[in-house]
């Protein structure tokens, strides 16, 4: 972010005009991902670990300070690792829950401002690795798909507010075509239409040997999402 540059783990870090700013955070709180509009606009989640018997936690950037927002309304057991920020009134949160589950349980929850509303939906089966905003309200979602086959294919969640819907993305021609395997770790804006960047990687069918090969993966959504 021009003029800020933020960081976290076991504190919130601020860095600007050539000196750090440390907020300490309580015993075995955790951030795992941190997301800014502007130098004095920022929000970062994590967790008060153990993720059993913790719960999420998530923090807003004044300009001057770090304040705790209250609890993210998700399913117990869930560990909170995703943020993105779309405008003052629209922030979103996501996680999974993976307490020897099969597949996992992710969650979704949405901040207006004022509170946080769990907008899960349908979202199922998924590891979330990577949400970015539509830029109209909504939400991309994706990571490694666990329905059935237990490795799956590239698939992409899109929230349009309302109600999810479940897209398949390209499979490599050269990708394991009986058990797909694919993983994306994060998404990013193509244009100013809507399209969407997504990197990650996939792997190839087992050799003789009992070998296979992994591969990074790249692409982008066509048509765009607002067609």
């Amino acid at each position: 972010m021009p003029g800020r540059l933020f960081k976290g783990g076991d504190a919130l870090y601020t860095y600007a005009d050539g000196a750090w700013q440390t907020f300490a955070l309580p015993e075995q709180v955790h951030i795992r991902d941190i997301d800014a509009l502007a130098a004095d606009d920022a929000y970062a989640t994590g967790m008060k670990y153990p993720v059993d018997g913790g719960h999420p936690v998530t923090y807003h950037w004044d300009g001057t300070t770090w304040t705790l927002l209250e609890e993210v309304p998700v399913r117990a057991g869930t560990d909170t690792a995703k943020i993105a920020v779309e405008s003052t009134d629209s922030v979103y949160v996501a996680g999974w829950a993976d307490d020897d589950a099969r597949p996992p349980i992710p969650s979704v929850a949405h901040w207006n401002g004022a509170e946080w509303r769990d907008v899960t939906g349908d979202l199922s089966a998924l590891y979330v690795h990577a949400i970015a905003p539509d830029g109209r309200g909504g939400l991309w979602v994706t990571g490694s798909d666990q329905t059935e086959p237990t490795s799956s294919g590239p698939v992409f969640w899109h929230y349009d507010g309302t109600a999810w819907t479940e897209q398949d993305g390209a499979t490599a021609p050269d990708g394991d075509a009986r058990w797909p395997s694919c993983t994306f770790y994060d998404l990013a804006p193509a244009d100013d239409a809507g399209s969407f960047w997504a990197v990650g990687h996939y792997t190839t069918p087992l050799d003789p040997r009992g070998d296979q090969d992994v591969h990074g993966l790249i692409e982008r959504s066509t048509p765009s999402p607002a067609s």
